[in-house]
């Protein structure tokens, strides 16, 4: 007698009937009745394992057999076919090895016994795992393209619903009547979303701060708020109105926008360049530590050193003397300065306070001299924007730049022509029609080029239509705002700030002078210098 273990395998949850694997439980049932001298000791069912995606080391199943197999508790193990072993190329024929070299038999219902008794029969078991994993590479590939092709048609795809949205069946139906639905905003979480956001990017609240948050104010009988959960939340493009399959995006669906465009990507630089390191420190008597209560803060993660280009960090020193009340005085810290070997040149303490303050100038100086120039770029660029309008339409004069050049080769032939005299017109004649052509052709392309100047522009335009309501912020509230909102108000307008040794100030904003001014605005020297002069001669 035989001992016999059945192994069931389907890729995905939808190919399980009420919790079985029908089709290849009977047939493995019927062959194993053909056999004299079977018996089936147990079955397994792996449902819904990738026999491609998923390595053999992670599935529980391979696992048991090979257990089952050093205890010599069965003979043979059978399956439908070969590749519910696996469709990995890689590891699979090796799996199979090591079962019969341990005194197992692999029987199929269709293709019979696998046998590893030559070289040859090496060869056709490893040929048939990568005719296995071939396939599966094929149908992955048509499952993905068919994806990306309902992704750009703005179709949700389904899988689990985002938090702020919830599914409605508006009439479609997919294979077998299966309903399909799609998604729509649900309004009490969607505030919840927004708020998330806006305690992101606004408040300069982490992701453990705003989960605590949510669990005070907004708590939730089915539902704790985790780190991990808001940092899914902030990655999600689908509150932007998107859905996203690979390196697809569908177009933007308004009414499933949760979020705008520009907060969203404002969020991702903010995740991208925050410091995720833990950092300890000693807290007082109100749980609050130290450097976050006596340190500088306002420019931590904007701020570099110019020599070694290390970002500088936010601390403070104690100036008083032994006997007397801490004085803490606020800086800025490189410690590749501080340490020799590291080959800085630069200082290791900066003073925080003149920093700050050369820095809030310089920001001044520049709101005060790019509000005005909004106005005046946006006037300009309409007013040329309607008289492009008026003109025909950018495709027409190509097709029309492709019609004259046609020509002027034409024309150019046929003054050859008119030389050997073998053409019927006067070469005078030609040549003043090229010249004719060639003058159109000019005037098309610097329309042409006209164009894409005017589309440049209207992109810088749509930049600075972004900063409108940070310049206003800055003006009106900059002052009444917590230290963390001034941190989110500055990175909104700036990319970085790097200092020297000698205080010299660079500071590269998101939407530049360059942009507007040319050759005629003010270098960033320039108003270091004279920020910190005023600074020098008040203090």
């Amino acid at each position: 007698m035989k001992r016999v273990i059945c192994l069931y395998r389907v890729s995905t949850t939808g190919q399980v009937d009420k919790n079985d694997i029908p089709m290849q439980r009977l047939e493995c049932h019927e062959f194993a009745k053909r056999m004299d001298g079977w018996e089936i000791v147990d079955e397994l069912s792996e449902k819904g394992v990738s026999g491609f995606k998923v390595s053999a080391a992670k599935r529980d199943k391979i696992t048991q057999l090979k257990e089952a197999a050093l205890k010599k508790s069965f003979d043979v193990l059978l399956v439908f076919m070969f590749d519910r072993l696996g469709r990995r190329d890689d590891e699979t024929p090796f799996v199979a090895q090591w079962l019969i070299e341990h005194g197992i038999e692999i029987w199929s219902t269709q293709e019979g016994q696998m046998r590893l008794d030559s070289h040859t029969d090496k060869l056709i078991n490893y040929i048939r795992f990568w005719q296995a994993m071939g396939e599966s590479e094929k149908t992955s590939v048509r499952v993905k393209t068919r994806q990306q092709q309902i992704t750009a048609q703005g179709v949700w795809r389904g899988g689990p619903i985002p938090y702020g949205y919830k599914g409605v069946h508006n009439g479609r139906v997919g294979k077998k009547n299966r309903m399909l639905y799609d998604l729509e905003i649900e309004p009490t979480s969607a505030q919840v979303v927004k708020l998330i956001f806006d305690l992101y990017c606004n408040k300069g609240m982490g992701t453990h701060r705003i989960a605590e948050y949510l669990n005070e104010h907004y708590p939730e009988p089915t539902r704790i708020w985790v780190p991990t959960t808001i940092t899914t939340m902030l990655r999600n493009e689908t509150y932007t109105g998107r859905f996203k399959c690979g390196e697809v995006r569908s177009p933007v669906n308004e009414a499933l926008q949760i979020v705008s465009d520009e907060e969203f990507a404002f969020a991702q630089t903010v995740m991208d360049n925050r410091v995720t390191r833990m950092v300890r420190n000693r807290e007082d008597q109100n749980g609050q530590g130290k450097i976050k209560r006596y340190g500088a803060t306002l420019l931590c993660g904007l701020l570099y050193c110019a020599h070694c280009g290390h970002r500088l960090v936010g601390t403070y020193i104690n100036q008083s003397k032994k006997g007397q009340k801490p004085r803490y005085r606020q800086i800025y810290r490189c410690y590749n300065g501080s340490v020799t070997a590291k080959g800085c040149d630069g200082q290791s303490t900066y003073s925080a306070y003149k920093i700050e303050q050369a820095v809030l100038a310089i920001i001044d100086q520049y709101i005060a001299r790019i509000r005005p120039t909004i106005d005046k770029v946006y006037r300009k660029t309409l007013a040329e924007h309607r008289r492009i309008e008026q003109r025909q339409q950018r495709a027409d004069r190509h097709a029309q730049l492709k019609d004259l050049e046609t020509k002027k080769a034409r024309m150019k032939e046929e003054i050859v022509n008119a030389v050997m005299g073998t053409s019927s017109f006067d070469p005078q004649t030609l040549k003043e029609t090229l010249q004719s052509i060639e003058d159109q052709i000019e005037r098309i392309k610097h329309e042409l080029d006209s164009d894409s100047a005017l589309h440049l522009s209207m992109q810088q335009l749509e930049r600075i239509n972004q900063l409108k309501p940070i310049l206003v912020k800055w003006e009106t509230a900059f002052t009444q705002c917590t230290t963390d909102e001034k941190k989110m108000l500055m990175a909104r307008l700036i990319n970085k700030i790097t200092v020297d040794r000698n205080y010299r100030i660079t500071i590269d904003f998101r939407v530049s002078f360059d942009e507007f001014y040319g050759n005629e605005r003010p270098s960033s020297l320039e108003q270091t210098q004279a920020a910190l002069g005023s600074l020098a001669t008040q203090r």
